[in-house]
């Protein structure tokens, strides 16, 4: 078992390399949620008069 193991990564090394790059673009390339919760606590953010960077995603 541990040797079919092993071949199977001998054998796909490359493919395990770009699927773990792949991943770990994902995991540190990914947006965090915001803590901003409601529209009040939004707009308050935006009259600070600091510069604030807006980012929409719609999942729909």
């Amino acid at each position: 078992m541990i040797h079919q193991v092993s071949q199977f990564v001998r054998q796909n090394v490359l493919l395990l390399i770009v699927l773990a790059l792949i991943a770990g673009g994902y995991l540190f390339l990914r947006t965090s949620p915001s803590d901003i919760a409601s529209m009040e606590a939004l707009e308050a953010s935006l009259s600070r008069g600091q510069p604030t960077l807006i980012e929409f995603y719609s999942n729909g």
